[in-house]
């Protein structure tokens, strides 16, 4: 369904046929997958119905390298913490029909409905083929693109307002860029977009292929199933920054204090709907929400037989994910691994901007490459930052009363870039 390949569906109809979705958003053991319906009632004359029944599953798409890898607390009972960190279900699913040439197998035509969880119809011509695609509509950020031979779909945001915290070598003694880094252009995040493709449904008049059942009056209804799962097109990566040795004493108090912000470098500016093969151009993506500092005991990175008092912070960033590729690609449905041997296209770096206790900001950047590329559909982000090599005068400078970092409150997951976007 996923690597844009056709695979025919024939579907056999004298008369009326009525289509049922019921989707499910993720694909893991924990979620019950549903099935896509065609009924066909043989004693009318036209295609008539598509129906459209919603029934999300709410589980991480990367659920199994949250539990191992997250340390920063979140009650999953109240999400007192963070409020629902997961993808969310959507309220409005828009469904476009495409028209396929029977001879070229080309799209030569489309329109579309808007559905909700209680579902909608549409009127199909008998002899026709078709292909379906469906995502969540209502999305604030993402501007969308459809080619004028319907070859592609996609999906992209405008540049973003936010100045960023990446620094060249150059310009920071604490960065691991290179100075012949390249200058990356920052993008908006994405909203959550999940959704699907169903190439090549073919009507026609043999139901032999159907399982057979009556309804309510009687009548011969036949029945054809698709899997149709929803599944994200944009990725949650979830950032924890492990602060070591934050502590400088008793007097003094702790030298890191919160964080104004973050930016992730190569990263893709956009996907195509109907591929779900990511745009190979690439972008930088920052956020000003960061939670506020918790103090945990962790392993050692270093001696896993050991335990750290460490303080930890927490961000979430929405992304297309890694440039010129299929995130899906060799995806186990069983384990919710991604198997694919992925070569980076380039490197990717994260700057943090972090408050000092006196006010004053303390840029790093690090290259967080092999991390990226090995949770290609997003996950957990982890950041070691010793605070004892910032430098003293630095921390010494009179304080300005700055304060400290961004002490954000359950509701403020959502994206907080204010641009005007078309759709």
């Amino acid at each position: 369904m996923f690597s844009g390949k056709r695979t025919s569906k024939k579907i056999s109809a004298k008369i009326q046929i009525t289509l049922y979705l019921a989707v499910c958003l993720f694909a893991n053991s924990a979620c019950i997958r549903k099935d896509l319906y065609l009924r066909v009632d043989t004693t009318q004359i036209s295609i008539q119905m598509f129906d459209v029944g919603l029934d999300l599953g709410m589980e991480l798409l990367w659920g199994f390298d949250w539990k191992t890898a997250w340390h920063y607390e979140w009650d999953e009972t109240n999400l007192a913490t963070f409020g629902p960190i997961g993808y969310t279900k959507p309220d409005l699913v828009k469904t476009t029909i495409y028209n396929i040439d029977n001879q070229t197998g080309k799209r030569y035509s489309s329109f579309y409905m808007l559905f909700d969880a209680g579902g909608g119809r549409l009127r199909l011509t008998s002899g026709s083929t078709y292909d379906m695609l469906f995502y969540n509509f209502g999305t604030e950020y993402i501007n969308f693109y459809q080619s004028e031979d319907y070859y592609t779909y996609n999906a992209y945001t405008r540049v973003s307002n936010q100045a960023t915290f990446i620094r060249t070598r150059a310009e920071n003694v604490f960065s691991e860029m290179p100075d012949t880094m390249k200058t990356y252009v920052d993008y908006n995040q994405p909203d959550e977009l999940v959704g699907t493709v169903e190439n090549e449904i073919v009507i026609n008049e043999d139901p032999s292929n159907y399982y057979k059942e009556y309804d309510s009056d009687g009548n011969v209804t036949y029945v054809y199933r698709i899997d149709a799962t929803l599944r994200p097109y944009s990725f949650i990566y979830l950032i924890q920054m492990v602060i070591l040795n934050n502590k400088e004493s008793a007097e003094k108090g702790n030298r890191i204090v919160g964080a104004s912000g973050l930016t992730i470098t190569g990263l893709s500016q956009g996907t195509d709907l109907f591929t779900r093969k990511t745009l190979r151009n690439t972008i930088s993506t920052t956020t000003t929400d960061v939670k506020y500092m918790q103090n945990h005991d962790i392993k050692d990175p270093q001696d896993t037989t050991q335990t750290i008092n460490v303080d930890i912070m927490a961000s979430r960033l929405l992304t297309w994910g890694l440039p010129g590729i299929d995130p899906y690609e060799n995806w186990n449905d069983e384990t919710g691994t991604n198997g694919a041997a992925l070569t980076p296209i380039e490197d990717n770096y994260i700057g943090i901007g972090f408050t000092l206790r006196n006010g004053y900001s303390w840029t790093i950047t690090k290259r967080i490459t092999d991390q990226m590329w090995s949770k290609p559909t997003g996950g957990v982000i982890t950041i070691y930052v010793d605070a004892s090599q910032i430098p003293q005068e630095l921390l010494d400078k009179q304080e300005t009363g700055g304060g400290g970092g961004f002490n954000a409150s359950v509701e403020d997951w959502s994206n907080e870039v204010n641009a005007e976007v078309s759709i």
